[in-house]
């Protein structure tokens, strides 16, 4: 526990220390965002919007929260814990990595509740209509919490890579566009065409971007409600054990005894 409340006060006095660097990272992240925004609006027709707009909205919001835990933690790994020797400081003070950067989900939560309100009135004035946030906060909040516990289990493997091959943990994420685009983050897995639709099927964050969908808008997921949280839940699960499985293993077997690549800035 003493290690625990450590690790949440350091990223929390990172945060604030950095506070106009996150704040800039954060506004960036907002308008890249909106790029997607507005293209996505370009082929909605006007009378669509009030349907739409919610769908857009928390499409970008989840996504948002994948995007960040890889640059927030898989990056972060690489471009400073590495670079600055602070891996071997935590090492010789008995802290591991999996807990340490479990922690930059503080780091995370802060930028994606400054970036909401931000996306929602850019939504909201270029789309020109009003849209409900809520229709069940109970299962919105089991979609978004395991749709976080999966892109923190996604990072955390990027990561534990990232210090094996001292290759950026962002260089090793191909897919993230690709999961917004085809892997039902975006668009409902009803709406997608049956080849797209069965890809996202087996993509692990269709499922809780589903869930998300119908705690917020009240969309009834593809496959049925009960079938997608049983599917949900365990995936987060399944999911999150495989990744601790591999840091340990990864860390243990290999980053202890032949320490970390890449020490240093050149």
């Amino acid at each position: 526990m003493r290690n625990l409340k450590a690790i949440i006060y350091l990223h929390l006095l990172r945060t604030w220390r950095y506070k106009l660097s996150f704040i800039n990272s954060t506004l960036n992240i907002t308008l890249w965002m909106s790029i997607f925004i507005l293209g996505a609006i370009l082929f909605v027709p006007k009378n669509l919007l009030p349907q739409t707009a919610p769908v857009i909205f928390w499409g970008i919001l989840i996504w948002n929260i994948l995007s960040s835990s890889v640059w927030y933690i898989a990056g972060w790994t690489i471009w400073f814990l590495i670079s600055t020797g602070l891996i071997e400081e935590h090492y010789l003070h008995g802290v591991g990595m999996l807990r340490f950067l479990s922690g930059r989900l503080i780091t995370i939560t802060i930028q994606v509740a400054m970036a909401t309100p931000l996306v929602y009135v850019l939504l909201l004035y270029a789309a020109k209509t009003s849209f409900p946030l809520v229709s069940s906060a109970s299962y919105l909040l089991l979609g978004i919490l395991c749709f976080t516990m999966i892109s923190l289990s996604y990072a955390l493997i990027l990561s534990v890579i990232a210090m094996r091959t001292s290759v950026p943990g962002p260089l090793l994420d191909f897919s993230n566009i690709l999961f917004f685009v085809i892997g039902g983050i975006a668009v409902p897995l009803a709406n997608l065409y049956e080849p797209i639709r069965i890809i996202a099927l087996f993509t692990p964050f269709s499922h809780p971007a589903e869930i998300v969908r119908y705690g917020a808008i009240g969309i009834v997921p593809y496959i049925g409600l009960e079938r997608e949280v049983l599917i949900t839940v365990f995936l987060a699960l399944f999911l999150f054990s495989v990744a601790v499985i591999i840091f340990r293993k990864v860390e243990q077997d290999y980053l202890r005894k032949h320490g970390i690549k890449g020490i240093g800035r050149m």
